[in-house]
């Protein structure tokens, strides 16, 4: 599905670079499909658990200048705020001979969902 100025279309190789492109993901068959190939689901959880506990909040402490930190302020409110992109958008991290924890996924475990 393709979104540009608050219209859908579904040919994503017009206005390539100006519009957004989603696609729907049945994570369960996703997963279950790796586990079929040999893999394990190392993670699974929300865009703005796994952001968060990859630490995107401390990018504002490198900015001196306070209207640049305003801005990314309102940016990482985008991609982290349930009623923006935080819950809608999920994470899935799947790995093959790998044991050790994924930091992006420590704040929230949704793999009893799948």
């Amino acid at each position: 599905m393709c979104h540009y100025r608050h219209r859908a279309h579904g040919d994503p190789f017009i206005l390539v670079g100006l519009q957004d492109i989603t696609a729907h993901v049945d994570f369960t068959e996703l997963a279950e499909a790796a586990y079929a190939a040999g893999m394990k689901v190392a993670g699974y959880t929300t865009q703005a658990a796994f952001l968060l506990a990859l630490g995107i909040t401390g990018f504002m402490n490198e900015v001196d200048d306070e209207l640049a930190r305003l801005e990314w302020a309102q940016q990482i409110k985008k991609l982290t705020m349930p009623h923006e992109m935080g819950e809608l958008f999920k994470v899935l991290a799947l790995t093959r001979n790998f044991d050790e924890s994924l930091q992006g996924f420590a704040l929230r475990d949704l793999r009893h969902r799948l």
